[in-house]
């Protein structure tokens, strides 16, 4: 079985270092860690300036289409220590982070743990490589 994911090497190598400090809570969120290194060893991994700009990277910003209702809303994707469910900054270790990460505009994802919620990627409102930004 292949995987569709594509990482930035960059990205690869800093959730790696994530995985390395961050303090698991529960076994929910150590299901998610696996299923992210699953995901990174199975992944293509492309050199940052050359990451199409319709995939999601870290610190991307994206816009969900909740495909029940219609409804839109723009997310931010951050590392565990920057979440804010406030103000729409979403975890790379979330139910919804761990299955944008790596995807594309147009990829359906189900909503967090037993939601029977679906999204879609509907666009890519900033990603850090296509501005330019390789450092974030």
């Amino acid at each position: 079985m292949l995987c569709d994911k594509i990482f930035s090497k960059y990205d690869c190598e800093r959730i790696q270092h994530a995985f390395a400090k961050y303090d698991i809570v529960d076994e929910y969120e150590q299901k998610l860690i696996e299923l992210l290194k699953n995901q990174l060893q199975r992944a293509k991994q492309v050199d940052p300036k050359k990451i199409k700009s319709n995939v999601v990277t870290m610190n991307s910003k994206f816009v969900l289409t909740n495909l029940g209702n219609g409804k839109k809303e723009e997310y931010h994707l951050v590392f565990p220590d920057e979440s804010d469910a406030n103000n729409k900054k979403i975890s790379l270790i979330s139910g919804i982070g761990a299955q944008v990460i790596g995807s594309s505009i147009g990829t359906v994802i189900k909503g967090n743990s037993g939601s029977e919620q679906y999204f879609m990627i509907e666009s890519i409102i900033y990603q850090p490589e296509a501005a330019g930004h390789f450092n974030l």
